[in-house]
């Protein structure tokens, strides 16, 4: 089941994390670059009104390409609908680069692309939670979430090396960095043209046929493989249920009684994931380096550089060896408790120890607080960062899957959009006492997480009903943030009444139960 085209199929639709990431971490380097500053009119007094203007734009923009698309895609597919939002997404990275003076022409190259990005987002982790075999989702989900990392990543250097290698007299300093958005929104529309359909929108739309095929392709079997086959049931069975139960209804279906839980808790992660603080310091990230002691712009974006290194190596690491084995549950549960134990240390260092103004190096409290953003760099990267993006693509039921996740990804651009305008602001005005406003955001999370957020690891995405059964709150016996055994009823079952099989059997590994098994039977001997 696990093949080269099934991995090339996810390698594909993660190209669009790569354009979400690289346009949402260029701009807020290139705002910092003089030649920038000289050609748009930034100075001293609009600074940080224009710059979370250009900042925000995008954000605006994605939060209406992210509604669009879902009901473009409910439609049309996930194929068509990730190569509409790349041609969308380039025409306006061209305005953004053909324009050297005009502002105005600027936001709306920015709206454009927005929109562009935020119908990939929606698209992307919607289109993996479907063709994903349920063992490997959270690492295919993961990959999005590494993706994007990565194209963060690349947005800061490039910053960082025009900056330090063109010459200021010209454009090419944030015009270069501009101009390369173009290559991931070409590459996501011929990934588009090549990759297969989803064979659950497939079953959706009726056709049932196509669908069985692309799901032998992607998982390169042959139509009678028993795995397989039960894989085409279980899906075709569930949507077959999810038909007769509605009677036709679509959008309406979200605030039915037993969906209305799911949606507000994947409204409140994605809201929390705002709230962190991390795009903060995607965003502006020289910015805040330069208020805790970081001088210059050149080391300002160095910084920012090596950020976001940490950002796509732990996330890697998170991908190849936690993504599966640790969960959902318990990365974001640990991963707000870290984050906020740095952000809350930063903002008591720095009301404490500020830096100086002409300092010409950082001092010791200033390297403390740098090293507590890359800690909070790492809690975010294994945890907050990849994980919700999976987490809200899969909770749904198949049939309003797409008009789901649009609510979760449109709510994250809405409070992107919040966090982008107040964060300049706040730093300017309250200073130090921003970081605490995130430490203690942080810290609500973490409880959210231990009495809400159910593990959905290894559960297929046809008995997600089952896990969401109890309520919004979890019973006190589901606290544990050990990957849970789901059984009939949503409850998780203790070892002793599990029959091991793989219709019982959707939480854990096995490996893990037969080891909890065996000890039962040593103790009671």
């Amino acid at each position: 089941m696990f093949n080269y085209r099934l991995y090339l199929t996810a390698a594909t639709a993660c190209v669009g994390g790569l354009l979400f990431g690289y346009d949402t971490g260029f701009i807020g380097s290139a705002v910092q670059i003089e030649s920038f500053q000289r050609d748009f009119g930034l100075n001293s007094s609009n600074m940080a009104n224009v710059t979370g203007n250009i900042v925000a734009t995008l954000q605006a923009g994605c939060f209406f390409g992210t509604i669009f698309m879902a009901f473009f895609t409910a439609r049309f597919g996930r194929r068509w609908g990730m190569a509409i939002a790349s041609l969308v997404f380039n025409i306006g990275a061209v305005l953004q680069v053909i324009t050297t003076h005009d502002i105005n022409l600027l936001y709306v190259g920015r709206a454009v692309s927005g929109l562009g990005v935020g119908a990939a987002s929606m698209l992307t982790p919607t289109y993996l939670s479907e063709v994903a075999p349920r063992r490997i989702r959270g690492k295919l989900g993961t990959a999005y979430g590494f993706s994007i990392f990565f194209g963060i990543m690349l947005s800061y250097w490039i910053d960082y090396g025009c900056e330090r290698g063109l010459s200021p007299e010209g454009h090419d300093q944030w015009r270069v960095p501009m101009g390369l958005q173009l290559v991931p929104g070409a590459l996501l529309f011929v990934g588009a043209i090549v990759i297969k359909e989803s064979p659950r929108w497939l079953v959706k739309r009726g056709n049932r046929e196509m669908a069985l095929n692309n799901l032998c392709y992607m998982r390169m079997a042959h139509p009678e493989d028993a795995e397989l086959q039960q894989e085409y049931q279980d899906i075709c069975i569930s949507i077959d249920e999810e038909l007769r139960v509605s009677h036709g209804a679509t959008i309406s279906e979200m605030f039915l009684p037993q969906y209305r839980i799911r949606v507000l808790i994947g409204f409140v992660i994605m809201v929390a994931q705002q709230f962190s603080g991390t795009n903060a310091l995607t965003y502006y990230a020289p910015l805040l380096f330069q208020k805790i002691g970081l001088n210059g712009t050149s080391s300002s974006l160095f910084a920012t550089g090596v950020y976001g290194i940490v950002k796509t190596v732990f996330s890697m690491l998170f991908l190849l060896f936690l993504a599966e084995r640790a969960g959902r549950r318990l990365p974001m549960f640990v991963g707000a408790i870290c984050m906020a134990t740095a952000m809350l240390i930063i903002g008591i260092v720095l009301a404490c120890k500020p830096p100086a103004a002409d300092a010409s190096s950082p001092s010791p409290a200033s390297i403390g607080m740098i090293v507590m953003v890359y800690i909070f760099c790492v809690a975010y990267s294994m945890s907050w960062g990849p994980v919700p993006f999976t987490y809200v693509s899969e909770i749904y039921p198949n049939r309003i899957r797409e008009y789901c996740v649009a609510m979760g990804l449109a709510t994250q651009w809405a409070f992107n959009y919040c966090v982008s305008r107040i964060v300049p602001v706040a730093m300017e005005s309250i200073g130090w006492r921003t970081f605490l406003m995130f430490g203690i955001l942080n810290a609500s999370i973490a409880v959210f997480v231990f009495f809400v957020v159910r593990e959905t690891s290894g559960v297929a995405l046809e008995h997600m009903d089952n896990l969401f059964s109890t309520g919004f709150f979890m019973k006190p016996k589901q606290w544990n943030l050990r990957k849970p055994i789901l059984i009939d009823n949503g409850d998780v079952a203790g070892v002793a009444d599990l029959e091991l099989d793989a219709k019982n059997v959707h939480g854990t590994h096995m490996e893990d139960v037969e080891s909890q098994r065996s000890s039962l039977s040593s103790n009671r001997n």
